[in-house]
C-alpha cells in the first residue's frame, strides 16, 4: 500500500521547457505588479502624476503581454509556453476602476 502525501506532487524538479514557460511570464507579471502598484497610488493620491504612472504601466503590460503572446507562438514548437488572449490584453488592467473622490459642500 503505497501513500500519498500532498508534497509528493512538488517532489520532481522542473524541466527546462517549465523553467523557459516561467521566465516568459516574468515580464507579465512584472507588469501586472506594476500596475496594481500605480492603482494603489492612484487611491492614495489621485493627482496628474499618479495618473500617467497608471497610464504608463497600463501600456506597459499591454506591450508585455504582447510580446508574450509573439514569444509563446514563436516557441510552440519547441516547448509548451504561456498562452495569453489576444482579444483582451489588458483585462489584469481593467479589472479595478479608481476614480478620484469628489468632494460635497
Amino acid at each position: 500500500m503505497s501513500t500519498y502525501t500532498a508534497l509528493a506532487a512538488f517532489d520532481d524538479e522542473p524541466t527546462p521547457s517549465e523553467l523557459a514557460a516561467i521566465a516568459a511570464e516574468e515580464p507579465v507579471i512584472a507588469a501586472e505588479v506594476a500596475v496594481v502598484d500605480a492603482e494603489c497610488a492612484l487611491a492614495m493620491s489621485p493627482d496628474e502624476v499618479t495618473i500617467r504612472r497608471h497610464r504608463r504601466a497600463v501600456v506597459a503590460l499591454g506591450v508585455a503581454l504582447r510580446t508574450a503572446v509573439e514569444t509563446s507562438t514563436n516557441r510552440a514548437a519547441t516547448f509548451t509556453a504561456p498562452a495569453y488572449a489576444l482579444s483582451s490584453p489588458l483585462t489584469t488592467a481593467r479589472r479595478v476602476v479608481i476614480r478620484p473622490a469628489t468632494r460635497t459642500a
